[in-house]
């Protein structure tokens, strides 16, 4: 319906949405007072959220505010869904979620210190001119940043070739300036962050109900500690797939996929949502030379971008050899270590009797078992969007390890499946995925302050304890009798 048609906004919801935003903006200026950036910026060892809230009542008080943004979150969507944004929703949405975030750019990293390891990682190639593929950190003894690399300093780099160069450039403007090397990565992940919202935005079907589900995005609790407090590259990455997406929705798939294979090569984990998106765009063209033209052009192009992607990083044994060092680097890093995951839960209710060596490798073959499975449905007919999220869903599952920024990867397309026809099974995905990035945002107090404190330091027991509330409760309380809208495609 076009703007002069629209009929005006209840002045109720346009109160309530303002003052939901200023209430939760509140909430994230506090967060900014109890975990300030700049006079903690170089401590070492790295803080997290113990080390500002030391006891049990204090990680209480961050759990409350946790639920607390997240009940606001659900307020503004029933206030936007009512006609609260007005009449140009995209710049309120957008414009209220940089002002959510810009506190947050001020904080502290509490539950993910790897913007620290981009800003090393980057001054690797930018001071010292040597491949992070190559030369860990640990190789510059004398550089002052070293000491916050902690257990990763004698790593080379676990990301993509295309993330090296950014990381590398970002290091380069910031000089041996560390507070402005980690706001610089904050900011570019928040940026990538807004500008995925104003994608998802354009690909959801106008209506009263796309400004309330574009809120779950850009006003979204666990997306904003992700992509603003710790300054993710997850944000880079999701910004290509959905970036490719858009794209190929709009009738370039060939483009779109060579764009989707940017985000593989600026993290890895990536990869998992291409064969569903390549599946999708090839059965939208007729058969035969539009599909041979197709997946030239996509394949080609992908290969192309991976060639040139790694070409800085190319050394004595040609650029492919780095891309098959990475891939063994992540094969040892995903063998080498393990917790918080469904894998390690399986592991600990057998009483450590079978080796977790031998609970990976029956992982592995599960989810490699599950992405066929997918890869065949989506030939026939499914839905790319759900592809890609049970794919996320499958890894978070079957992985040995679980960080709570993995639980932002299936977001995105949980929340455009749901912009289709009228479907309560993607509906009840969406309600599971907000459950669970709610649930994985706890788990930082349940593993840490409530093992400490309640459950005498046992981490098996807070293994046992935190998969199901971590995994499981967000599939019951998914059921809950709420639904997130009646009218999603009401003009």
């Amino acid at each position: 319906m076009p703007p002069a048609e629209r009929p005006p906004s209840p002045p109720a919801a346009r109160l309530g949405l303002w003052a939901v935003l200023l209430g939760s903006a509140l909430l994230y200026g506090l967060m900014a007072l109890w975990f300030p950036l700049a006079p903690n910026v170089g401590r070492v060892p790295a803080a997290d959220i113990r080390t500002f809230a030391p006891t049990l009542a204090g990680g209480l008080a961050y759990a409350l505010l946790l639920i607390a943004l997240f009940a606001l979150l659900v307020v503004a969507f029933r206030r936007a869904e009512a006609g609260g944004v007005g009449r140009r929703p995209l710049p309120v949405i957008l414009g209220g979620g940089l002002l959510l975030a810009l506190p947050l750019l001020l904080a502290y990293p509490i539950n993910a210190t790897d913007v620290y390891r981009y800003v090393i990682r980057g001054r690797v190639a930018a001071v010292y001119g040597q491949s992070p593929y190559v030369a860990p950190p640990s190789d510059f003894p004398t550089d002052p940043f070293l000491p916050l690399a902690g257990e990763w300093a004698g790593e080379t780099s676990p990301y993509g070739p295309l993330w090296e160069i950014v990381a590398a450039g970002t290091a380069a403007v910031a000089g041996d300036n560390l507070l402005l090397g980690v706001l610089l990565f904050k900011g570019l992940a928040l940026a990538c962050f807004l500008l995925s919202g104003a994608l998802i935005w354009s690909l959801w079907p106008p209506g009263r109900a796309r400004p309330a589900y574009a809120l779950l995005w850009a006003w979204n609790p666990a997306l904003l500690l992700t992509f603003a407090l710790n300054g993710h590259n997850d944000a880079l990455m999701l910004l290509w797939l959905v970036l490719g997406y858009w794209l190929g929705r709009r009738g370039r798939p060939a483009a779109g996929l060579a764009v989707m294979a940017l985000a593989a090569l600026t993290k890895p984990v990536a990869v998992l949502a291409l064969p569903f998106f390549f599946i999708g765009f090839l059965r939208q063209l007729p058969a035969g030379r539009p599909r041979v033209r197709f997946s030239a052009l996509a394949l080609g192009g992908a290969a192309a971008l991976g060639w040139l992607a790694f070409l800085p990083w190319a050394g004595a044994g040609g650029v492919w050899r780095t891309p098959v060092e990475l891939a063994l680097r992540l094969a040892r890093e995903a063998s080498g270590g393990a917790g918080f995951s469904p894998a390690v839960w399986l592991y600990m209710a057998l009483g450590r009797r079978v080796s977790i060596g031998t609970i990976g490798l029956i992982a592995g073959a599960i989810l490699l078992a599950f992405g066929l499975w997918l890869v065949w449905r989506g030939w026939r007919g499914r839905s790319p969007l759900r592809g890609a999220a049970d794919a996320f869903f499958g890894y978070l599952w079957t992985a040995l390890n679980f960080r709570v920024w993995y639980a932002v990867w299936p977001f995105p397309w949980l929340l455009l499946d749901a912009a289709g026809p009228a479907d309560e099974a993607a509906h009840y995905r969406l309600r599971a995925g907000l459950w669970f990035l709610l649930t994985s945002q706890l788990s930082v107090i349940l593993y840490g302050h409530v093992r400490v404190f309640l459950l005498g330091g046992d981490q098996a027991v807070a293994h046992l304890l935190g998969v199901p509330f971590v995994f499981g409760l967000p599939w019951l309380l998914a059921r809950l009798p709420l639904r997130l809208s009646r009218s999603i495609h009401t003009a």
